[in-house]
């Protein structure tokens, strides 16, 4: 078996090549930082060739900066994986679609695959039209594509800007943690391991099937900005600042795994506390690019 990751270089596409060579697939990468462009049908086509299934990773992924650069946001996610598609149908392969619990906006109840799609910013809104672009492609083509709603991936190697580096890097300098808000806006927080594993185990899915990857637990910023001052025994305090310009919009989001448990068996192994470690470890092999 032969797999093409793109954006094999970013956090979540290097973990799952990774994870796929663990298991004896000869995974490629297709990526930016690899002087690869999606917009270059013919050299996605190319590198398409031999393959047995895609992973596509490749996009604009910061919903406060969509905010700020809604055009070019929407127009290189949908581009570029419309690009994806219709290789995939050249070539008949099978699509395995990263979607994003975004593309649900805020509910204050676990959120299921059939409610509403309510993405509140220019990075959600395109990642719900690929969503069901992909569905289409399914239902119009017959593409056998699977769609994957990850709750937010979190560990080693995630960008230094998200939530967790962030309140390590105040922890260690002893800085106040700056939660938004009141510090009750939660989040689903998922390792990457389970998010690579699910990834994974959707070949099981049928074509067209949309799941969530979710922990079904919620997490206040605050609850987490205490997690972090334990774990690093740090003095900082928690300071509630105002939430910035770009915000993504986005106050509560928890997802229910029913269906991924049901249709694919999959469920999360590692629980925050224990990926926070995990994630901490990393951080601190890193310190001074944290700093």
């Amino acid at each position: 078996m032969a797999a093409l990751v793109t954006g094999d270089t970013g956090f979540i596409g290097s973990h799952m090549r990774a994870f796929l060579e663990t298991q004896g697939v000869e995974a490629m990468g297709y990526s930016r930082s690899r002087g690869h462009d999606l917009f270059n049908r013919s050299q996605l086509e190319e590198a398409m060739r031999g393959v047995n299934v895609v992973y596509h990773f490749a996009a604009e992924a910061k919903p406060g900066e969509s905010v700020l650069r809604p055009w070019e946001t929407i127009k290189e996610n949908l581009l570029g994986t419309l690009n994806v598609l219709e290789a995939c149908r050249k070539h008949d392969l099978m699509l395995i679609y990263p979607s994003s619990c975004e593309i649900y906006g805020d509910y204050d109840r676990l959120i299921v695959e059939a409610d509403e799609l309510k993405p509140p910013n220019p990075y959600s809104a395109s990642k719900a039209a690929l969503d069901r672009i992909c569905f289409t492609y399914h239902k119009c083509y017959g593409l056998n594509v699977k769609i994957v709603r990850l709750f937010n991936p979190y560990g080693p190697r995630q960008q230094l800007s998200k939530v967790i580096p962030t309140f390590y890097r105040q922890a260690l300098e002893g800085k106040p943690i700056t939660v938004y808000g009141d510090g009750s806006d939660s989040r689903d927080y998922v390792y990457i391991s389970d998010i690579v594993l699910g990834l994974w185990m959707a070949n099981k899915l049928l074509g067209g099937e949309a799941v969530n990857l979710a922990t079904g637990v919620a997490t206040t910023n605050l609850e987490l900005a205490r997690m972090v001052i334990e774990e690093t025994e740090s003095s900082s305090e928690v300071r509630f600042v105002d939430y910035p310009n770009a915000f993504g919009g986005i106050r509560n989001q928890v997802g229910f795994n029913d269906k991924a448990r049901r249709l694919m068996g999959w469920s999360p192994e590692v629980n925050l506390r224990q990926g926070l470690r995990r994630t901490i470890e990393w951080l601190e092999t890193i310190k001074e690019g944290t700093r």
